[in-house]
């Protein structure tokens, strides 16, 4: 019977496209989207669109036929009937199949399904427009991810994210009803597949979550970006001087209003298939978004960054001492954080960054020679320069003074919105989705990275309440503030990109369309820059402090606590870092924070792990796994190149009581040798192993015993003994 419909469909099609592998074919039943890794199948049931059949090449099939393909938006749930369709052709050889469906209340709702060349996964997104006459009331999100999978005996095994640990890692099915606030993956461990279900993160103003409803025949999946964060989740600002959140009061609206003659357009999700686990469908979808979604690295990504301020006149001075110490560490880029701009703090270590916040004015009584004397500075040494800012929010007194417009901020029910710290000046917030303040914010970054020569901008919405603006005098409504300024945002980092090509940065909050930094969930995806901020040991004004032992920086975790460390304990803490790009800075704006005040044992060993990261990050931007390890308490990452010639395995034994295991490495070629240095070996001492050795197990000691000597006699140090790390590099020999 499918050859019949295959053979018809060349006929009797209404459209037809097709581009080398990739084709989008319309029959009298329904239609079919493929690239030869992954065929869905839809079919049309008078005003309906189900689902017929979903499969990777060769795989099982993941589809319960004839399920709806659509979740209503509205929230009364009110079905959708199925109008028409359109076939068109997509950049890089791809297709995209729009189905067009309407509602009894007069909205369009238009699903847009995109195939292309290479990878098994389908993108989505959604666009519902009012057509009628009354304002449309929507569900808080839109979800253009709607999906009903059958479930092999036991069920579909899902995992997500965990806090502190990277990669996918098991779920407990705690009911039938459970909900997701990140990517997560689906295995059928009966077919030996994954199915990876994702989408846009939000540039930290919107959400994205799934739900996942079970029942022993089905998993029903509904996903996409949530358009209205609750309060719990989005009315929080970042206090850059103590790590705390402000929690502000404001009114969530529980649905999305559409007023006559208005579209909103959902970002988009997408699901993957392949064969093996998480890992496995990882990369799949990875390896699809750097072709078709991501900007394109910048070389020698990962970048290294050191990130640093103050607010005491004259600073130019000290940071250009500075700045031989990160030539000579190997940073890629040297920026300054907060305070930059004219009006800002000049009392030494106090912190108060928000004071001149909203000028795009350089401070002369920091820099007497100019922003410009330092960036040329900067860039003469070899490394990029940038600035931090944040574009939304801006010190109260210039909006008291008349400079900045009093009708741009942001409210909430008639009040404005922004931020008060005992040890701030305090702010008000802008808001992104009036299209006036768009323009302003893309005028003046614009001329800063023009005048200044910035290559690096660090946009960082560190005062920022809630995106949830409901005055109406805005271009937005009383319930979409947060969505007009997701658009805001995503239109001023479009506009600078295009003016300026080569831009970086961006890094406090995940996009998967305009950043080159941590560009989709940072613990799901490889390595890339994650805006992991450190200051070592100096996590007060006091020299001596701790290291973070079990944890990645916000992700916290134990801590090795100590007057004196080894270079196994600070190998352990640099590599955590150095599984993906990172910055170094004095988080306080103290100058007793810098590099160049840190123990020199700590300088040094900053600097030999630095040098060897530049070894091997090229890789950080390839396929990632988690090998399995024999001990409880160990931990590894390894990253493997496409072709699988290269290779780098990290290895962490955190806080065991065993000081042995093996690691079984994966990615590899069973059938060839590789040279493998271990980076706490002395030079000269690599071995050869075959991939198939190193799959079925490389035996690891932690800590290495001359890294480590020292320790272990005195009680005070015992604690490091239970941590150690290392480094193994692969090349595939000739």
């Amino acid at each position: 019977m499918r050859s019949f419909l295959l053979i018809a469909c060349l006929t009797i099609c209404v459209a037809s496209s097709v581009s080398g592998q990739v084709s989008i074919t319309k029959s009298p039943v329904g239609w079919e989207l493929t690239n030869g890794r992954i065929q869905l199948t839809l079919v049309r049931a008078g005003d309906s669109v189900g689902l017929k059949s979903l499969r990777r090449e060769g795989g099982a099939e993941w589809a319960v036929g004839g399920a709806s393909l659509i979740a209503s938006p509205d929230k009364s749930g009110k079905p959708y009937v199925f109008t028409d369709d359109a076939i068109s052709e997509l950049d890089k050889g791809g297709k995209q199949l729009a189905l067009r469906f309407k509602s009894d209340a007069g909205a369009l709702l238009t699903l847009d399904l995109k195939v292309y060349p290479n990878g098994a996964v389908i993108q989505t997104a959604m666009h519902v427009e009012n057509q009628g006459h009354q304002n449309l009331l929507l569900d808080a999100h839109i979800d253009p991810l709607f999906l009903t999978l059958k479930n092999p005996p036991g069920g579909l095994n899902p995992y997500s994210s965990v806090k502190g640990q990277h990669g996918f890692h098991p779920m407990a099915r705690s009911s039938s009803k459970r909900e997701f606030p990140d990517w997560l993956v689906l295995e059928n461990e009966v077919a030996g597949e994954s199915m990876l279900v994702g989408g846009e993160p939000g540039l930290g103003v919107l959400g994205w979550k799934a739900n996942l409803q079970s029942s022993a025949a089905n998993t029903v999946i509904r996903a996409g970006t949530i358009l209205i964060k609750d309060k719990k989740s989005a009315n929080k600002s970042v206090d850059k001087s103590a790590h705390k959140s402000i929690d502000k009061k404001s009114a969530s609206a529980p649905v999305f209003e559409l007023a006559p003659g208005e579209t909103i357009e959902s970002p988009i999700s997408f699901f993957a298939l392949a064969k093996g686990d998480g890992d496995n469908v990882g990369n799949e979808t990875f390896r699809y978004l750097q072709r078709y979604v991501f900007l394109a690295p910048l070389p020698n990504s990962p970048l290294v960054t050191y990130c640093i301020w103050l607010t005491q006149k004259n600073s130019e001075e000290q940071l250009l001492k500075e700045l031989d110490l990160a030539k000579r560490i190997g940073f890629d880029v040297f920026y300054h954080d907060a305070t930059w701009y004219e009006g800002a703090s000049l009392v030494p270590g106090m912190n108060d960054w928000t004071l001149g916040l909203g000028s795009y004015q350089e401070d002369k009584e920091k820099f007497p020679h100019g922003i410009k004397n330092l960036s040329d500075t900067v860039h003469a040494m070899g490394l990029k320069f940038g600035l931090w800012v944040d574009p939304g929010n801006v010190d109260k007194a210039r909006v008291d003074s008349g400079e900045i417009p009093s009708e741009w901020l942001a409210m909430i029910d008639g009040k404005t919105i922004g931020a008060t710290h005992p040890s701030l000046a305090p702010t008000k917030q802008l808001c992104m989705g009036d299209p006036k303040v768009v323009a302003w914010i893309e005028q003046r970054l614009g001329d800063i990275i023009e005048k200044l020569h910035l290559d690096w901008i660090k946009w960082d919405p560190s005062s920022t309440v809630s995106y949830e603006c409901n005055r109406t005098d805005h271009g937005h409504g009383k319930t979409d503030g947060a969505y007009a300024a997701y658009r805001g945002r995503m239109e001023i980092m479009r506009y600078l990109l295009q003016r300026f090509p080569n831009l970086s940065g961006f890094e406090c909050d995940p996009s998967l369309q305009f950043a080159r930094t941590n560009p989709g969930p940072q613990a799901l995806l490889p390595g890339g820059y994650t805006n992991e901020f450190i200051t070592g040991p100096m996590l007060s004004p006091n020299v001596w402090g701790s290291l973070a032992a079990a944890g990645h920086g916000d992700a916290g975790g134990e801590y090795l606590t100590a007057r004196w460390y080894s270079a196994s304990a600070l190998d352990y803490y640099f590599r955590k870092h150095f599984t993906h790009g990172v910055t170094f800075g004095n988080i306080n704006g103290m100058s007793s924070q810098f590099l160049s005040a840190a123990p020199p044992g700590f300088v040094e060993a900053l600097e030999r792990n630095l040098m060897f990261f530049k070894q091997y990050r090229h890789l950080l931007l390839e396929d990632v796994y988690h090998p399995k390890v024999a001990a409880a308490g160990w931990s590894s990452i390894q990253y493997v190149s496409g072709n699988s010639d290269e290779s780098v395995v990290f290895i962490f034994r955190d806080k065991s009581n065993t000081a042995d295991t093996t690691v079984r490495l994966r990615g590899l070629d069973a059938r060839t040798k590789y040279r493998v240095t271990s980076l706490n070996d002395r030079p000269e001492r690599d071995k050869v192993m075959t991939g198939e050795s190193l799959m079925n197990g490389v035996a690891e000691h932690l800590p290495n015993q001359w890294l480590a000597s020292g320790d272990g006699a005195i009680k005070e140090f015992a604690d490091q003994q239970n941590y150690g790390s290392d480094i193994l590099l692969l090349h595939r020999l000739p």
